[in-house]
């Protein structure tokens, strides 16, 4: 697979375009999400030169890798994802059903 290279995109619409492309031609198997042309994200968690984040289902960061390129490390990326996904099974497990709905069971009168 060939790839080359990308001007910088002007505007967030340009932005997300390209990253959805990088998106399709690497196959990636999870969701991907895309900062504003400010790179408000980047600057406020340290994102350059390279960072590896884990959020977590419930929202808060499960991961947050060293800035690279000396502190890029997938290994450890990978165990935290495989960790959180253990955390996320016993946490379905220990959840309470769901309560009783309210709306009357039965056939309509």
């Amino acid at each position: 697979m060939a790839f080359g290279l990308v001007e910088d995109p002007l505007d967030d619409k340009e932005r997300s375009k390209v990253a959805g492309t990088c998106v399709a031609d690497l196959k990636l198997p999870m969701p991907a999400l895309v900062d504003g042309v400010d790179d408000k994200v980047g600057r406020m968690y340290g994102g350059w030169p390279d960072r590896l984040y884990l959020i977590g289902k419930d929202g808060k960061i499960a991961f947050a890798g060293a800035q690279g390129p000396a502190g890029f490390d997938p290994g450890a990326w990978e165990q935290a994802i495989v960790a959180e996904k253990a955390r996320m099974a016993e946490a379905a497990k220990k959840a309470p059903a769901e309560p009783p709905s309210e709306k009357p069971v039965g056939p309509k009168r």
